[in-house]
C-alpha cells in the first residue's frame, strides 16, 4: 500500500467530503471504517441543513444565532467560517445534482427549528436527509478511483514517532495491519453509545477521542454533550430512534401528563428554545408523569415527516390520532479534538472533523441542524489544507490543556476479550446517564469519578475497545467536574446558570 496518500478514518459525512475532495484535487487517499460504509450518524440525520440561501437570511444572521445557541463559548471566527461558506457548500451539492425538497415556485423549502430566528433548514425527502445525501456521496465516493475503502477495519492505535503521526495499527477481516500514512484524519463521529439512551448508532463509541488522546492531542469542551428533547421513549431500545426537530417546528405541541404545554415554564419560545433548555424542560416533565408530543394537527404528517412515521408505525403510534411518547436521549457532542480552522490538530500530521473535532462552532450548545454543514464546509478545509501542505498556524484560541505522547499500542492478541465486558460497559453507561447527564452536582461527579475509575481497573488485558469508551468516560466525568458553572449543555445544579444571551436562563 503506498505511504504517500492520506488515512481518513470514518465514513459520515466529514470523511466523504475529504476524500472526496481530495480526489477532486487529484490526490488519492485511503478510507477506513469499523462497519459498513453506510453506518454513520450523518446517515440517520432527519431534521436537515441549516444554511443562509432563504429570503430574508444571510449569513451574518444565521451566525448570530449560533453565537446565541452557543451560551458565549462559540468561537466567532470558527462561526463566521461556518456560516459564510456554508451557501457555496450546498450550492456545489446541487451542482453536482444533490437533490432537496423544493416548493410549489421550485425554491428551496427552508423549514424552521428551535433557536433559528429564520427559515433555513433544507431538507431531502423530507426527515430522511441524511440518509438521502449520505446514500448519494457514497455511490459518488466508490465511483472514484482516488479514493480506497476499507470496511470492516478498525483502527486500534495511531502510530506515531514521537512528534508526527506516521499512520494506523488497524484490525480487520484479515487480521491486524500496520498501515503508513503522511497524515490521518479522524472523522469517527460522537459518543453516544457511552451513555444508556441515545439517539447514536452502535458505532458511536468515542474512539476517536481515545486515539487522539493517546498520543497527545488536546481535547477541549468534553463536558458539552447535547441531549435531544424529543427521543421516542421506548425503555430498552438502543438506540432510541428520534422524532426530528423539524416537528416542533411544523408545530408539534410538548404536553405533560395534564395536557399543559411546559415548554413555555422554562422559556418564552417555548418548543422552539435552544435544545438545552428544552431537554431539562422534556426530562422534568417525563420525571412527574411523562412528556409527550402532539402533531395531531401537523397537516400531511406523513408526507412531510416519511422516516418519522415509519418508525412510529413500527411501533403502533399513528401521529394524526396518538399522542408520541418522548424523553430526552445523549445526541451530540460539542466539544472534541482541539483544531484549527483547517482541521489540524495539536499533534503533526493528524488531523480531526466532523463530530469528533471541536473547531470552537458549536460553543456549549449546537444550533439545530448546523452539523452536517459543518462536516462538509471543515472537512472541504482539511483537505484543501492537506492537499496545498500548508505550514501549521495557530491563531489565539485557547489552549485548554495539554497529555504527555504514548506509543504503546494496545494488545491485539486476545481478539475475543471485550465480548466478555458487556456487564462493565453497561455499568459505564449507567453511571454516565445517571450522574453525567443532563444536570450535574459535584457530588454525583465525585461518584461518577471513583466508580468509573472501578469499572476501568475490573477491564482485563486485551479489552482494549472497552478501555477505550471507559477512558473517553472518565474524561468527560472529569471536565464536567472542572468546569464549576452552568452554560449550555453542562447544566451544574449547584452552580446557578448565568444569564443568558439571547433568551432565559431555564
Amino acid at each position: 500500500m503506498s505511504t504517500s496518500r492520506p488515512i481518513i478514518i470514518g465514513t459520515g459525512i466529514a470523511g466523504l467530503w475529504t476524500a472526496w475532495r481530495l480526489a477532486v484535487e487529484g490526490r488519492a487517499s485511503v478510507l477506513l471504517t469499523k462497519g459498513a460504509l453506510t453506518d454513520s450518524a450523518s446517515a440517520w440525520a432527519q431534521g436537515g441543513i441549516a444554511v443562509a440561501l432563504g429570503p430574508g437570511d444571510s449569513p451574518g444572521q444565521h451566525a448570530a444565532d449560533t453565537l446565541a445557541a452557543g451560551d458565549g463559548l462559540s468561537d466567532p471566527e470558527a462561526v463566521r467560517v461556518l456560516t459564510n461558506e456554508g451557501p457555496d457548500r450546498i450550492r456545489e451539492l446541487l451542482a453536482m445534482g444533490a437533490v432537496f425538497d423544493r416548493g410549489p415556485d421550485g425554491s428551496l423549502r427552508m423549514g424552521l427549528e428551535a433557536a433559528h430566528t429564520r427559515p433555513r433548514i433544507i431538507h431531502a425527502g423530507g426527515d430522511r436527509t441524511g440518509a438521502a445525501l449520505m446514500a448519494w456521496l457514497t455511490e459518488i465516493v466508490q465511483a472514484d478511483p482516488l479514493i480506497e475503502i476499507l470496511e470492516h477495519t478498525e483502527v486500534a492505535a495511531l502510530r506515531h514517532d514521537g512528534q508526527s503521526v506516521t499512520g494506523v495499527i488497524a484490525l480487520g477481516e484479515s487480521g491486524v495491519r500496520e498501515i503508513p500514512a503522511p497524515d490521518v484524519v479522524l472523522a469517527t463521529g460522537g459518543v453516544g453509545q457511552l451513555y444508556a439512551v441515545t439517539t447514536n448508532p452502535l458505532v458511536a463509541t468515542g474512539d476517536g477521542w481515545a486515539l487522539a488522546w493517546q498520543v497527545g492531542a488536546e481535547l477541549r469542551d468534553l463536558e458539552f454533550l447535547q441531549f435531544h428533547p424529543t427521543a421516542l421513549k421506548l425503555p430498552g431500545v438502543n438506540p432510541a430512534p428520534l422524532v426530528t426537530e423539524a416537528v416542533r417546528g411544523a408545530g408539534g405541541l410538548l404536553l405533560d401528563r395534564d395536557g399543559h404545554r411546559f415548554a413555555f415554564d422554562a422559556d418564552p419560545r417555548g418548543e422552539l428554545a435552544p435544545r438545552d433548555v428544552v431537554a431539562r424542560a422534556v426530562a422534568a416533565a417525563d420525571a412527574t408523569g411523562g412528556a409527550w408530543l402532539d402533531a395531531r394537527e401537523i397537516p400531511d404528517f406523513p408526507g412531510r415527516f416519511p422516516g418519522v412515521t415509519s418508525i412510529l408505525a413500527t411501533y403502533g403510534i399513528d401521529s394524526s390520532k396518538d399522542l408520541i411518547p418522548v424523553a430526552p436521549a445523549l445526541h451530540y457532542a460539542m466539544g472534541g479534538i482541539r483544531t484549527d480552522l483547517e482541521g489540524r490538530t495539536t499533534r503533526e500530521r493528524l488531523w480531526a472533523v466532523g463530530e469528533v473535532a471541536c473547531t470552537g462552532v458549536h460553543g456549549a450548545n449546537r444550533l439545530a441542524s448546523n452539523s452536517l454543514l459543518e462536516g462538509l464546509v471543515f472537512a472541504d478545509r482539511v483537505a484543501r489544507a492537506l492537499t496545498e501542505g500548508a505550514e501549521r498556524e495557530w491563531g489565539g484560541t485557547q489552549l485548554v490543556r495539554a497529555v504527555p505522547s504514548t506509543a504503546v499500542a494496545p494488545d491485539l492478541g486476545a481478539p475475543n476479550a471485550d465480548h466478555d465486558c458487556e456487564p462493565l460497559r453497561d455499568q459505564m453507561r449507567q453511571i454516565m446517564t445517571s450522574d453525567v447527564g443532563l444536570t450535574r452536582t459535584e457530588a454525583r461527579l465525585t461518584h461518577a469519578k471513583r466508580a468509573l475509575g472501578r469499572v476501568a481497573r475490573q477491564i482485563p488485558v486485551g479489552a482494549w475497545r472497552t478501555a477505550n469508551q471507559v477512558l473517553v468516560a472518565r474524561l468527560i466525568a472529569q471536565a464536567a467536574r472542572r468546569r464549576r458553572e452552568s452554560r449550555g449543555g453542562h447544566r451544574r445544579l449547584d452552580y446557578p446558570p448565568r444569564a443568558r444571551v439571547g433568551g432565559s436562563t431555564a
